[in-house]
């Protein structure tokens, strides 16, 4: 599933959420919001285009690794 495709299915837009790389290296750091919209100052459509390899919960923010290099 893509990046995309899995934050569309995500309804926290305000929540903190983190893309990591395939080396847990912070990509982006933010708003759902800014990171899922397409106007948002967050959205890279290479990154949202990536696999999503995993997600979970820390400290309440979404943080998701991508297959991004």
């Amino acid at each position: 599933m893509t990046l995309k495709a899995f934050l569309d299915l995500y309804d926290n837009w305000n929540g903190i959420t983190i893309i990591n790389d395939n080396n847990l290296a912070p990509l982006i750091k933010g708003t759902t919001s800014a990171i899922a919209f397409e106007d948002g100052s967050l959205y890279d459509e290479d990154i949202m285009a990536s696999e999503v390899i995993a997600f979970g919960f820390y400290d309440n923010e979404l943080t998701i690794r991508v297959d991004y290099l």
